[in-house]
């Protein structure tokens, strides 16, 4: 008997769609995805009543809540596991195979993402969302014109998915085709005024297309719609310095680095506008401040396109994080790490450097953890010794405090910093005894 194909709502995730949207072709891709579970239990609904043209979801089980846990919690490869298993299964759910791609994406296997969001979209094709997530990964791959091609059959099948039509107007403008571009940001924020960083895109492509009362306009309704994107102020500040209205300037992009003073173009904008307003040696204060700053980006973003020809190599991770850590993005530093020690267990650097930054959370525990987990890693890791006497200290475990100072020093007797604790361990530890 013919069963009559049950259309499934998803649940509506406006700002979680825009906030990851925001981030796919800048880089990060690590919260690339749908929500899984949600659709998957609409699935099973679907299935109880009888449809049998339905991609196949798999029941809601304590595994795929164990494996999106485990994705959330940076643990990649058993996320994919998990999935993976869960897949033998269920192989016909597409739900599923959105989840894998979400976790290939994190663990920075772009390929195999690739192919689990395609077989995604062989079950379902009308799923707009994972559509979407492939294109990004498809720009993020330089394959331009295959991510326009799934983008057009998106908004063909859902016009009003305004995420893809952000994403079109995104390669239009990498590709200097700007009225297209600005035309593709229009149908988004039509769709959705709330599209901050539709709005944003749309005062970007106006700047490049010399329509600065337009592209005030722009930024001016995506700080409307989210006020906590310094990105947005800079910006608005950047039109009102084109159009030479240097005071209304400087006092956007002032804001923007109150908000955000890690940002690079702000402090540039800044500082020309200073120079404008006669304010010089300000102005070259910032203008130096940028170059650091510059100079850092262009590492990070140095390093990103080598993790993407060479995703195992554990170094280049590390030394992302290192650089988040300079510039104070903790959490950044810590995923990082995270993967840099799930593709080298023996990496003391990295377990070492997660365990300082749980240790500035206040985390002593978890912290002595990492430490221990270092020295297994390189028991000549003298560096560790220091931190995890110190760890010891706070705890007031001082006896295991001295004996760990004084095993560093076994290794550099000359170490006047593991000489100065050991020294004051063994003072409180005499004075605790008398």
């Amino acid at each position: 008997m013919h069963c009559r194909r049950l259309p499934i709502r998803r649940p509506t995730q406006a700002p979680l769609r825009r906030d990851v949207l925001r981030r796919g072709l800048e880089g990060s891709l690590v919260h690339l995805c749908v929500r899984g579970l949600g659709v998957v239990i609409l699935m099973s609904l679907a299935m109880m009543v009888g449809c049998t043209d339905q991609p196949v979801a798999p029941p809601v089980n304590s595994q795929i809540a164990r494996g999106e846990q485990l994705l959330d919690a940076s643990r990649y490869p058993e996320a994919i596991a998990v999935f993976q298993s869960e897949l033998k299964k269920t192989p016909t759910s597409a739900p599923l195979y959105a989840l894998l791609a979400r976790a290939f994406n994190a663990n920075e296997q772009l390929q195999d993402a690739v192919g689990a969001y395609e077989r995604c979209l062989e079950l379902d094709p009308d799923d707009g969302d994972s559509r979407v997530q492939l294109a990004i990964l498809l720009t993020r791959l330089d394959q331009l014109p295959k991510a326009e091609q799934h983008l057009r059959e998106a908004v063909q099948r859902q016009p009003r998915l305004a995420a893809a039509h952000r994403i079109l107007g995104r390669i239009h403008y990498r590709e200097a085709r700007y009225d297209q571009a600005a035309e593709a940001y229009q149908v988004a924020v039509d769709v959705d005024p709330q599209f901050a960083i539709a709005w944003s895109d749309l005062g970007q492509a106006e700047t490049r297309r010399g329509n600065l009362e337009a592209a005030e306009g722009a930024y001016r309704q995506a700080i409307g719609a989210d006020t906590t994107d310094a990105a947005y102020r800079d910006g608005l500040g950047f039109v009102l310095f084109k159009r030479r209205e240097y005071t209304a300037a400087a006092e956007q992009l002032e804001h923007a680095l109150r908000m955000d003073p890690l940002h690079a173009r702000s402090h540039f904008n800044l500082g020309n506008t200073y120079l404008r307003l006669g304010r010089r040696q300000e102005g070259q204060r910032l203008l130096e401040r940028f170059r650091e700053l510059d100079d850092q980006e262009r590492r990070i973003y140095g390093l990103e396109v080598t993790i993407l020809q060479d995703p195992e190599r554990a170094t280049l991770y590390h030394d992302l994080a290192v650089i988040h850590t300079k510039r104070g993005e903790t959490e950044k530093a810590r995923r990082r790490y995270i993967q840099a020690v799930l593709r080298d267990s023996n990496y003391a650097a990295a377990y070492h450097n997660l365990g300082t930054i749980q240790l500035r959370r206040g985390q002593l525990r978890e912290a002595m953890g990492l430490y221990r987990r270092a020295l297994r890693a390189d028991s000549t890791y003298v560096l560790a010794y220091r931190s995890l006497g110190n760890v010891y200290m706070r705890m007031r475990q001082v006896s295991a405090a001295v004996n760990t100072f004084e095993a560093g020093l076994r290794l550099e007797p000359d170490n006047e910093d593991l000489l100065n604790r050991a020294r004051i361990a063994r003072e409180i530890l005499a004075e605790s005894t008398q």
